[in-house]
């Protein structure tokens, strides 16, 4: 393997057109291959219609898989021989409950392949493949990256925000392959995770960047930010930038002007009537949530999509954020056998969730809110 310094990452934005960019660059080249990379199945859908719209069909030389496809298929099942060779592995497990199945195999060895990485001898655990793609490249001498090498010219990463654990050792060795690669993502939106493993914790998440700064500064690519957005206008985008305040601000392309543009509270007894008038997309943390019998999609859902307005049911988290402003909160925990308390400084509520929540919208963002908010943007919607 050598080192490519052309990689690339761009941190962007929400409504930035991540999705653009990685297409058109895709479609640009006509003779390399290249591989397209996202997480979630909607993703994959929303990359293939947009090259469809774009293109009216996806090339040959173009392939997009899912991330966990893209480990099984590239780098577990060619070399699992020099790491696992009793049955072919066939599929990926995603265990139903996490927490009860790593408690129940705690005790298991990693010395203890089949047991540790698979379930059933040829079902590999979601939590381990990353692990096990990387053993099968060290144990057959680089012959995964190798292959990859042979096959692929450039390789897209999108929605790179939702790596985690082993799977940035995938990428630190793409990083440093013969691939042209680009990630592309946004740290502010890491609403979902490929792993719940402790490992490399510390850039988990909105802590993402620090890894993308540490491989700039190793060499392996340049890091640039793409923070103009062309969906929300600028007084969305600036409320939502108070949930990062220590990333660069967002500058908006959206000059539109409806007559009802901008940040709204909304009484509980308004609800219905707003709804009539205004037609916002509901939004919800999940179906717990009390939406008064009203259909709403889940924040977490509407990742990359674009509404006029949006209507949010905030959690009691962020509605003590409308009222106070503060980002992080103090939790206290004492320890059962010391009995020393410690503190802990928190995010006051699911910063990535309100963020892809608020910055779905075009024109207006309401919260349902009983109170008065210390934003002076948020105003109190008058019938």
């Amino acid at each position: 393997m050598s080192s490519n310094h052309s990689n690339k990452i761009i941190v962007a934005s929400a409504g930035s057109r991540k999705t653009t960019y990685i297409v058109k660059e895709a479609l640009s080249n006509h003779t390399d291959n290249i591989l397209i990379l996202t997480y979630t199945i909607d993703n994959i859908n929303q990359i293939r219609n947009y090259i469809i719209r774009e293109n009216g069909f996806i090339p040959t030389n173009i392939t997009i898989l899912s991330w966990f496809s893209f480990l099984l298929q590239e780098c577990v099942r060619p070399y699992q021989n020099f790491v696992y060779s009793d049955k072919r592995i066939e599929t990926v497990y995603f265990p139903p409950d996490i927490g009860k199945f790593k408690a129940d195999r705690r005790f298991i060895k990693k010395a203890n392949v089949k047991n540790y990485f698979l379930v059933g001898g040829k079902f590999i655990i979601n939590e381990h493949i990353s692990e096990f793609s990387c053993l099968c490249n060290d144990k057959s001498n680089g012959k995964v990256i190798g292959r990859l090498e042979e096959i692929y010219s450039k390789i897209f990463i999108d929605e790179v925000q939702d790596i985690s654990g082993y799977d940035f050792d995938i990428v630190d060795l793409l990083l440093k392959s013969k691939i042209e690669c680009y990630l592309v993502g946004d740290c502010r939106q890491a609403t979902y995770f490929t792993t719940c493993s402790p490992k490399y914790k510390k850039y988990k998440g909105k802590n993402i960047i620090n890894l993308f700064n540490d491989w700039q500064k190793k060499g392996l690519c340049s890091v640039e930010e793409k923070n103009d957005c062309y969906r929300s206008n600028q007084t969305i985008c600036d409320f939502a930038d108070g949930f990062y305040p220590h990333l660069t601000k967002t500058v908006s392309f959206n000059t539109d002007n409806t007559g009802h543009d901008g940040l709204f509270i909304i009484n509980e007894n308004q609800v219905l009537n707003y709804i009539e008038k205004h037609k916002p997309t509901l939004l919800r943390w999940d179906k717990t949530a009390d939406t008064f019998g009203l259909e709403a999609k889940n924040f977490g859902t509407t990742k990359g999509q674009t509404f006029e307005r949006v209507l949010i049911f905030p959690t009691e988290g962020f509605k003590k954020y409308l009222s106070d402003g503060n980002l992080t909160k103090v939790t206290k925990k004492k320890n059962k056998k010391t009995q020393v308390v410690t503190e802990e400084i928190k995010d006051s509520f699911h910063l990535a969730k309100f963020y892809v929540a608020t910055t779905r919208a075009k024109h207006s963002v309401a919260f349902v809110f009983e109170g008065n908010s210390i934003f002076d943007k948020l105003i109190q919607y008058q019938e």
